[in-house]
């Protein structure tokens, strides 16, 4: 053990630039994340009402042609922004939903007025295409109005000149929840697709440190330093986790500055903590065994920037750092998974959107891509030093 400390002493001393580079990588992170947050912001406080309504055309079966029914279609057609086709024949809407020419059907009750008066609301009858990408959004809003308009039985309490008066006013079913109903910029989603963003930018960074290690081990071996020290009392093997210990201590304390200050700063962030902080500290381990991999299989210095080069960005690009691959992309989405990337990256996207999510399986592939890269390193070490 204090062999491995005295190699980690002198490790640090030569690479000090690199533990800069690693504090400094998770300040870019948390400042590429602020900027990606706070753009989402300006995009809501600027009027990011995200206008799905337009275009969207309802059959609305008129059965009472009471001012609440009135009030009712206006709430659609001025609040929401819909169109609305009336047509009491429901054969002919029907066919204008079947070839979705409209989003439902709302079958308006006739003595819906009277229902609502005496306390007592007739329900709507909905018809919509299970399959059709409007039909949840128009359950919410006509279950928004029916609360709204229960409300205002209660106020109104069996008096139907009273309920009018109501109606008739600023506290109408469809004024009370239009604003309530305009679909904003989700918060929680801005902030997630922030901090995949972010931590795309990491693993990058995490990659990109580790490649000086294995110039540290090709110069020493290239100087005489490495036949040197292991002609000591320090063991080969010591010098090499002396070594790796560095990175992955530099590389661990950026990750936990990077991991603490998003989570700090914004708590709804759905997803825990310590499940970012574990497979992150995994990624870096597999990069130390890379480095390290590296390290004995690279011949000369340029080599090793070309190779570092393209395991930092193609290595991140085709494991899906930058954009989600898709399970039915075909040879890409299978060559994604050859790279412990996506799985970081595939628990970091799908847990939020799910809880139930289980995490176990990318825990124990990227498990599996750590123990991995640190036998081949120690297979290729121990043959070059027999």
């Amino acid at each position: 053990m204090r062999n491995i400390w005295l190699i980690f002493k002198q490790t640090a001393r030569r690479s000090v630039l690199m533990a800069i580079v690693a504090a400094a990588s998770a300040v870019l992170s948390i400042l590429f994340f602020t900027l990606l947050a706070a753009s989402g912001k300006e995009a809501e406080e600027n009027g990011g009402i995200i206008d799905i309504n337009y275009g969207v055309r309802l059959g609305v079966i008129d059965n009472d042609e009471s001012p609440l029914s009135e009030d009712l279609k206006k709430y659609f057609t001025e609040c929401l922004g819909m169109e609305i086709e009336e047509e009491k024949n429901y054969d002919f809407q029907a066919d204008m939903l079947i070839d979705r020419n409209i989003s439902a059907i709302i079958e308006i009750p006739q003595g819906f007025l009277d229902s609502a008066a005496s306390g007592d609301l007739l329900p709507l009858t909905i018809t919509t295409l299970d399959d059709y990408e409007n039909a949840a959004f128009i359950n919410v809003y006509a279950e928004s109005y029916m609360q709204g308009a229960e409300i205002m039985s209660a106020a109104a309490r069996g008096d139907e000149k009273t309920f009018l008066k109501i109606l008739s006013s600023d506290l109408s079913a469809g004024s009370v929840t239009s604003e309530a109903l305009k679909v904003e910029l989700d918060t929680a989603e801005r902030l997630q697709d922030a901090f995949s963003a972010a931590e795309g930018f990491m693993l990058m960074f995490t990659a990109a440190i580790m490649i000086p290690l294995s110039y540290v081990i090709m110069n020493d071996r290239r100087t005489g330093v490495y036949s040197r020290t292991v002609c000591s009392v320090i063991k080969p093997v010591e010098y090499v986790i002396g070594i790796g210990l560095f990175g992955v201590i530099c590389c661990s304390v950026s990750n936990l500055i990077f991991t603490l200050f998003i989570f700090c700063a914004n708590p709804d962030i759905s997803i825990s903590i310590w499940t970012v902080i574990a497979v992150n500290e995994l990624f870096i381990m597999f990069s130390a065994g890379m480095a390290l991999i590296f390290a004995q299989i690279i011949k000369s210095e340029q080599t090793l920037f070309g190779v570092g080069v393209g395991y930092t960005t193609i290595g991140c690009m085709i494991g899906g750092v930058w954009f989600p691959i898709a399970d039915g992309l075909g040879t890409m989405g299978h060559i994604a998974k050859f790279f412990p990337q996506y799985w970081v990256m595939d628990l970091i996207r799908k847990l939020p959107d799910d809880p139930g999510y289980n995490i176990l399986p990318n825990i124990c592939i990227l498990v599996l891509f750590a123990v991995l890269s640190y036998l081949v390193s120690a297979v290729i070490f121990t043959r070059k030093n027999n």
